[in-house]
Protein backbone atom coordinates (compact mmCIF):
# COMPACT_ATOMS: atom_id res chain seq x y z
CA UNK A 1 0.00 0.00 0.00
CA UNK A 2 2.70 2.48 1.01
CA UNK A 3 4.83 1.42 -1.93
CA UNK A 4 2.05 2.28 -4.40
CA UNK A 5 1.51 5.68 -2.75
CA UNK A 6 5.23 6.47 -2.99
CA UNK A 7 5.32 5.40 -6.64
CA UNK A 8 2.29 7.57 -7.38
CA UNK A 9 3.89 10.58 -5.71
CA UNK A 10 7.15 10.07 -7.61
CA UNK A 11 5.19 9.80 -10.85
CA UNK A 12 3.28 13.02 -10.13
CA UNK A 13 6.46 14.91 -9.25
CA UNK A 14 8.15 13.75 -12.45
CA UNK A 15 5.06 14.57 -14.49
CA UNK A 16 4.92 18.06 -12.99
CA UNK A 17 8.64 18.66 -13.58
CA UNK A 18 8.58 17.48 -17.21
CA UNK A 19 5.39 19.40 -17.90
CA UNK A 20 6.83 22.59 -16.43
CA UNK A 21 10.00 22.20 -18.46
CA UNK A 22 8.01 21.66 -21.67
CA UNK A 23 5.95 24.78 -20.93
CA UNK A 24 9.17 26.73 -20.39
CA UNK A 25 10.63 25.47 -23.69
CA UNK A 26 7.48 26.41 -25.61
CA UNK A 27 6.76 29.82 -24.06
CA UNK A 28 10.00 30.96 -22.40
CA UNK A 29 8.04 31.58 -19.20
CA UNK A 30 8.57 29.62 -16.03
CA UNK A 31 5.17 28.18 -15.05
CA UNK A 32 5.71 28.95 -11.35
CA UNK A 33 5.89 32.49 -9.99
CA UNK A 34 9.50 33.50 -9.44
CA UNK A 35 8.88 34.18 -5.74
CA UNK A 36 8.30 30.45 -5.29
CA UNK A 37 11.57 29.57 -7.01
CA UNK A 38 13.82 31.99 -5.13
CA UNK A 39 13.81 33.67 -1.76
CA UNK A 40 13.93 37.20 -3.16
CA UNK A 41 11.38 37.18 -5.94
CA UNK A 42 11.52 40.07 -8.38
CA UNK A 43 7.89 39.95 -9.42
CA UNK A 44 8.78 39.60 -13.10
CA UNK A 45 6.02 37.03 -13.68
CA UNK A 46 8.50 34.26 -14.44
CA UNK A 47 9.98 35.94 -17.52
CA UNK A 48 13.57 34.80 -18.07
CA UNK A 49 16.03 37.50 -19.14
CA UNK A 50 18.08 35.99 -21.95
CA UNK A 51 19.71 39.27 -23.00
CA UNK A 52 22.64 38.77 -20.64
CA UNK A 53 23.62 35.45 -22.21
CA UNK A 54 25.53 37.32 -24.93
CA UNK A 55 27.71 38.92 -22.22
CA UNK A 56 28.87 35.54 -20.96
CA UNK A 57 32.05 34.09 -22.47
CA UNK A 58 31.64 30.82 -24.26
CA UNK A 59 33.05 27.74 -22.58
CA UNK A 60 35.59 27.13 -25.30
CA UNK A 61 36.91 30.70 -25.49
CA UNK A 62 40.41 30.28 -24.11
CA UNK A 63 42.81 33.09 -24.88
CA UNK A 64 46.04 31.77 -26.31
CA UNK A 65 49.08 33.63 -25.09
CA UNK A 66 51.49 32.06 -27.54
CA UNK A 67 51.46 30.62 -31.01
CA UNK A 68 50.52 26.95 -31.37
CA UNK A 69 53.51 24.63 -31.51
CA UNK A 70 54.23 22.25 -34.34
CA UNK A 71 53.56 18.64 -33.42
CA UNK A 72 55.52 15.95 -35.18
CA UNK A 73 54.42 12.35 -35.61
CA UNK A 74 57.03 9.65 -36.01
CA UNK A 75 57.26 5.88 -35.99
CA UNK A 76 60.02 3.96 -34.23
CA UNK A 77 61.71 0.73 -35.25
CA UNK A 78 59.03 -1.39 -33.53
CA UNK A 79 56.21 0.27 -35.48
CA UNK A 80 54.84 2.32 -32.56
CA UNK A 81 53.70 5.83 -33.38
CA UNK A 82 54.88 8.75 -31.23
CA UNK A 83 53.90 12.42 -31.08
CA UNK A 84 56.22 15.19 -29.97
CA UNK A 85 56.33 18.97 -29.92
CA UNK A 86 60.13 19.11 -29.91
Amino acid sequence: MIRSIVRSLIFLVLLFAVGGYLIYLKTGVVPLPSRLLSSGGTGDSGRVDLSRLSEMPSLNSVDREEEPEDITKWQDENGAWHFSNE
